[in-house]
């Protein structure tokens, strides 16, 4: 498929990239089998103004990262790990290279936007994402001296809701790229992408409820409650940011509240609640804010 054709040459396959682009690898499932698909539809190498990038908040899950650093090594492809540095300068000092022995796995990079912007990030006015992701590889592509390019991002033919968002942003024309959501177009389901993984002798080593990012406020409660029962001490970076800044990532409650909660009643959550909701299957930094 190399001329970007499908098989049946009656439509362009829509993972046949041109560049110049980005490919947004957020480190999920999703992601990663978009990607696989790009690789496939060139035969396994992209263009040389095709990039992969893995935007690191600091807060991803280590089964994240090792599985990002599974699919470059066993994919041949180059993925791009950043961080965030700062947010203001210019473009090349607002962020930084690393790799999977370098990144960070504190907290770092969020800490230091927390810091910065003097408050912190909540279910509204969600900076984290814009500020840790999406800039980030704004940056990343400006930096390679990228005017306009398309932003390739894995949402799924199941999340119509979130592609009619980002794609009617290219009517708005506010950012340096255009979205390409090539899952949609090509109607790939969560069920779609749960069989390949199902098919392959590696995956995500990942729960259903976890995610990612390791305690996203993002999460219900009973979420945060199984994520800090299953892995005690997640939340307290969490908890440690709200009480420096005396507010909480969510009106309704705090993460010392959900710790506590863990530590009278650990078995409250128990027994595999969340093990078939799609919710956590949704994958952050695919969507575009207002970046350019």
């Amino acid at each position: 498929m190399d001329n970007g054709q499908t098989p049946g040459g009656n439509a362009p396959d829509p993972f046949f990239i041109t560049g110049p682009a980005l490919i947004s690898f957020s480190g999920g499932r999703t992601s990663a089998y978009m990607l696989w698909r790009i690789l496939q539809a060139h035969g396994g190498t992209l263009a040389d103004d095709v990039h992969v990038t893995f935007a690191n908040t600091g807060k991803e899950r280590e089964e994240t990262l090792r599985f990002v650093h599974e699919c470059a090594t066993r994919w041949n492809v180059v993925v791009h790990w950043l961080e965030f540095v700062q947010r203001t300068g210019q473009h090349w000092e607002r962020f930084k290279a690393v790799g999977y022995n370098s990144a960070d796995r504190i907290g770092t990079p969020f800490a230091k936007l927390i810091s910065t912007k003097k408050m912190l990030p909540n279910p509204v006015m969600r900076f984290c994402t814009d500020e840790l992701k999406i800039k980030v590889m704004r940056d990343f592509m400006r930096d390679r001296d990228y005017d306009r390019w398309t932003n390739v991002i894995g949402l799924r033919h199941d999340e119509p809701t979130r592609v009619a968002r980002s794609l009617g942003r290219n009517v708005l024309g506010k950012e340096r790229w255009r979205t390409a959501c090539p899952l949609d177009a090509a109607k790939i389901t969560n069920r779609d992408v749960r069989a390949f993984w199902a098919a392959q002798d590696f995956d995500l080593q990942l729960l259903p409820f976890e995610g990612n990012c390791d305690a996203c406020f993002l999460k219900a409660r009973p979420k945060l409650f199984e994520v800090e029962r299953t892995a005690p001490g997640t939340l307290q970076w969490w908890a440690d940011q709200e009480a420096a800044k005396g507010s909480t990532f969510r009106s309704e409650y705090g993460y010392a509240e959900v710790i506590d909660a863990v530590r009278r009643q650990p078995d409250m959550f128990a027994g595999g609640l969340f093990d078939d909701d799609p919710e956590m299957d949704a994958e952050c930094g695919t969507w575009c804010g207002e970046a350019a």
